[in-house]
């Protein structure tokens, strides 16, 4: 094993039990970053998608394969709304983008990934390789769109770091 009694590791991060959120399914630890998120935001968040769905819609290029990736509905919700929104999520640890339908095959939607969950697909961790990169996440590798704010993770933002 790489690294064996060479290193110890003091905080693990663990995703999780599955739970259902929206008629989706997330891990725990995304629960809680939405949830601190929507304390931020004062308003509650709706999913259109969650995470762990193999398969189940192919525009998503199989990020929602794993744990952590969630697309938020945003029917109704003006720019400037929207722009706080990917803020906040970015802010707990997700790396987080607007997504509209010139980008893709899909309707207006904020897709969000949680930064270093140990659940995500090969896709979404490239995704925040992308986010680190002030890429978009896509397949095109366009530049990042959303609001420039540090990276952190969940673990960092609860630490106040």
């Amino acid at each position: 094993m790489l690294g064996q009694n060479r290193y110890t590791v003091g905080n693990p991060i663990s995703p999780g039990a599955k739970v259902p959120r929206d008629g989706c399914v997330v891990n725990t630890r995304t629960q809680a970053m939405l949830a601190e998120a929507q304390r931020l935001l004062g308003f509650t968040l709706l999913l259109e998608q969650g995470s762990y769905n193999p398969g189940g819609d192919p525009t998503s290029a199989g990020t929602h394969d794993g744990g952590g990736v969630v697309d938020i509905a945003v029917t109704g919700m003006a720019a400037a709304k929207r722009t706080d929104v990917v803020r906040a999520l970015r802010r707990v640890g997700f790396a987080a983008w607007v997504r509209d339908p010139s980008q893709g095959d899909w309707p207006w939607h904020i897709h969000a990934v949680a930064i270093n969950d140990t659940d995500l697909s090969s896709q979404a961790q490239h995704q925040v390789g992308d986010y680190y990169l002030g890429l978009n996440g896509l397949a095109n590798r366009g530049p990042d769109d959303g609001p420039r704010i540090p990276v952190k993770t969940w673990e960092q933002y609860q630490r106040g770091q």
